[in-house]
């Protein structure tokens, strides 16, 4: 069997073969089915039933988080369904490609064709607010969206033991929190937090959410903020204990939800909204298609059967209705403006 240039990837990166596939979930098989053979992005073939190549998923973000998972779980069901859907096609094969940095970029850019699809949450849309994008995040045509994720709070198992710890500490002292990436979405919702709660986390970004939960179990940081999927093999190896969750109600052991504290809004407010987006202005057959074989996917009962186990809370809000979903979020965060250029300026 040819090994893949994706888990090649993931070795370069420290994460080797067997760590993916217990972050995941995923099968060997599921990485083994062509899926994600190394390609060119942007690629097409020329005119022929749709889809007669692979299709290229962008994912703007480093492997082994939860954009990344969400994509190489999806994307063996969402080849399946093309295919069905689209008597005749003889591609649809989803070729992950992690591109930190310029991935929304790439998107924006590439071919409205139906060969490249990708991932967006709804915090990118700040650095349009700040000045700083180099594209127009209301522009991408909006394909479903599919997990909003429950944001945490946690620490490393031989560090605080409960919120009312962390909050008695921040009496006496600066607690640092990681926050992954600067300006995404852990670093958004700790700002959001902060603000509304009132409480005085030095908030610390790192590359990603793996290099977050490498510094609190260093020992760097005396929380993190998290999405509860990114850190379930964690949370479920007693190395980190959830403090505080951004829901109505909690079955960590020990944990408060943001509800109880007296925050009901920040259950929405603080979480990762992911979507699963294209170019501007998708072609109207691909764009069925696509919408299509995503329905299909999502009900299918092994992508069901892996959510639950991954504790990914599916979505199926599709098209023009996730598309609203997500302006939802700018007018938001066109409402917390001056407290995000304060941070993030």
């Amino acid at each position: 069997m040819a090994k893949h240039q994706d888990v090649h990837y993931l070795e370069k990166r420290g994460t080797t073969r067997r760590d993916f596939l217990k972050i995941s979930g995923l099968s060997v098989g599921a990485l083994a089915t062509g899926a994600f053979a190394d390609l060119p992005l942007g690629y097409a073939k020329a005119k022929e039933v749709y889809p007669s190549g692979r299709i290229a998923y962008v994912v703007p973000n480093a492997p082994g988080g939860g954009y990344d998972i969400i994509g190489r779980a999806i994307g063996p069901f969402l080849t399946k369904y093309l295919r069905i859907l689209s008597p005749g096609a003889t591609g649809g094969g989803i070729v992950v490609k992690n591109e930190e940095r310029k991935g929304y970029r790439i998107l924006a850019a590439g071919k409205p064709d139906g060969y490249m699809i990708g991932m967006m949450d709804s915090t990118p849309y700040i650095e349009t607010l700040l000045g700083t994008a180099d594209v127009d995040f209301t522009k991408y045509t909006f394909l479903q969206s599919i997990v909003s994720t429950t944001k945490i709070v946690v620490a490393n198992k031989k560090g605080f033991g409960s919120w009312n710890e962390v909050m008695d500490a921040m009496k006496k002292e600066t607690i640092r929190m990681g926050v992954g990436f600067f300006g995404r979405g852990n670093h958004v919702c700790g700002i959001i937090a902060n603000e509304k709660m009132g409480t005085k986390f030095k908030l610390i970004p790192f590359r990603g959410t793996a290099e977050s939960m490498g510094a609190l179990i260093r020992g760097d940081v005396g929380v993190v903020m998290v999405s509860e999927d990114s850190a379930k093999s964690l949370i479920d190896a007693k190395e980190v204990k959830v403090l505080l969750s951004f829901s109505d109600h909690t079955d960590h052991p020990g944990a408060v939800s943001a509800k109880e504290l007296g925050f009901p809004d920040l259950v929405d407010e603080v979480s990762s909204h992911r979507f699963i987006i294209a170019p501007p202005n998708l072609e109207a057959g691909p764009k069925r298609l696509l919408l299509a074989a995503l329905k299909k996917a999502c009900d299918d009962p092994e992508f069901i059967a892996w959510a639950k186990r991954a504790n990914y809370p599916i979505k199926r809000v599709y098209g023009a209705d996730a598309e609203k979903f997500f302006l939802k979020f700018t007018r938001f965060y066109q409402s917390m403006l001056p407290v995000l250029k304060k941070n993030l300026s």
